[in-house]
């Protein structure tokens, strides 16, 4: 077997707000994140197209916007707190690192990227349900994505 499914509990998601030179774990994260790069496509069409079908060119691209809903602890929210606390100029860096695929690497698959971060109060929460919050974070710049070296 080439390649492998990859369960989101056995990623690990990390943190750092000091250019990523340490790196923590997101405290209490119910789910993982890489957010999603969306290009505008501009038309391209010219006067000179036989086959009546528009052409298109890349455009500005842009990163959705995305959210870590992570269960209520005072440590969680202290830690995310410390994220919203980031100056624009330098954004909090998050990395999501896969598993090693035993049979073609030695390291897993990285993506990483930096973001803007706002901590949500958690709304309404309900009486049969555990406390949460949400890491509200608008990514600054791209994705980037490193293969894990093979083996």
């Amino acid at each position: 077997m080439t390649g492998m499914i990859v369960g989101v509990d056995e990623v690990t998601l990390e943190y750092s707000v000091d250019d990523g030179t340490t790196w923590g774990e997101v405290l209490e994260a119910k789910n993982v994140v890489i957010p999603e790069e969306q290009p505008e496509w501009r038309k391209r069409t010219t006067l000179s197209v036989t086959d009546r079908r528009h052409r298109y060119g890349r455009g500005m691209v842009d990163v959705a916007e995305n959210a870590i809903t992570c269960f209520y602890t005072t440590e969680a929210y202290k830690a995310a707190k410390a994220m919203e606390a980031r100056p624009d100029t330098s954004p909090v860096l998050f990395r999501v690192t896969f598993p090693v695929n035993t049979e073609t690497q030695s390291t897993g698959d990285v993506f990483q990227w930096g973001a803007l971060v706002q901590v949500g109060g958690g709304g309404e929460q309900d009486v049969e349900s555990d406390l949460e919050f949400k890491i509200n974070m608008r990514t600054q710049g791209g994705v980037t994505f490193t293969e894990g070296a093979a083996i």
